[in-house]
């Protein structure tokens, strides 16, 4: 009876202690370190003019409504960052779906002082469908 109640409480405690987690999406923070940490760094800083930070990005809060595209088809172009303009260069990932871009997006957008709308399934679609 003892090894059935000591069972019980690890396998509670194990469920417990599982969903504590200090993010607000934990699939989007899987998904942006195995797609987009290598180069945006975990901490989203980027590095520094090879790679945008993601912290307060004005970048980001302007180009809302492109955002899934250029997670999943990359981007080549030179915009202005915070101080100077900068080429960006981002692969693209359309090995991604549309869930896992979804959760990226919202992940990011919630990370690093950006406080931005959570994106919903259906405004992720239209706005992968409005692509060039």
């Amino acid at each position: 009876m003892n090894r059935i109640c000591y069972i019980a409480i690890t396998i509670l405690f194990i469920v417990l202690f599982a969903q504590c987690n200090d993010t607000q999406y934990p699939a989007g923070k899987r998904y942006y370190d195995a797609y987009c940490g290598n180069c945006h760094m975990e901490n989203g800083e980027g590095l520094s003019k090879l790679i945008p930070s993601l912290h307060n990005s004005a970048y980001l809060k302007n180009n809302q409504e492109e955002l899934p595209c250029i997670i999943r088809n990359g981007i080549l172009s030179k915009v202005a960052d915070d101080s100077d303009e900068v080429q960006l260069s981002m692969p693209a990932h359309p090995q991604l779906n549309d869930i896992e871009v979804l959760n990226i997006c919202n992940y990011i957008n919630n990370k690093w002082g950006n406080t931005f709308e959570q994106i919903n399934m259906a405004e992720m679609k239209a706005r992968l469908d409005a692509c060039d």
